[in-house]
């Protein structure tokens, strides 16, 4: 399973950093998912890596909160005190087709690295 390139993406909510909608990157790194986003005005920095065995589920829902219908991952994860956040970002390209493919790209990857860790965890 060949990981997707590092894209940029939107983060829109979720964790208890102020700031919502803001640009950022997002990469995999060895057995987690790295998410970037530099701090802005009034706004925090994020810099967040879950590995692969703490994301419970990866859902996807629409947005039509900021004016164009946006896809949103909503991946839920626990961090190191066991406390569950739900992460909101989308990948983006600018080219509406090349966006849809990023975006199902990242989205089919994420499921798969999720279900093994769950199989992994039920097996082990």
């Amino acid at each position: 399973m060949v990981p997707p390139k590092a894209s940029q993406a939107y983060y829109y909510g979720g964790l208890p950093i102020r700031g919502a909608r803001r640009k950022g990157r997002l990469w995999i790194e060895e057995a987690g998912l790295c998410f970037q986003v530099p701090e802005g005005r009034g706004t925090e920095r994020i810099d967040l890596k879950v590995s692969f065995s703490r994301m419970e589920k990866i859902c996807l829902t629409r947005d039509n909160y900021y004016g164009s219908d946006t896809v949103l991952f909503n991946l839920t994860f626990r961090d190191e005190t066991e406390k569950t956040f739900t992460l909101r970002f989308a990948p983006i390209a600018l080219i509406p087709r090349r966006r849809i493919a990023l975006q199902g790209l990242w989205f089919d990857y994420l499921t798969r690295v999720i279900e093994q860790a769950r199989s992994s965890t039920i097996q082990g």
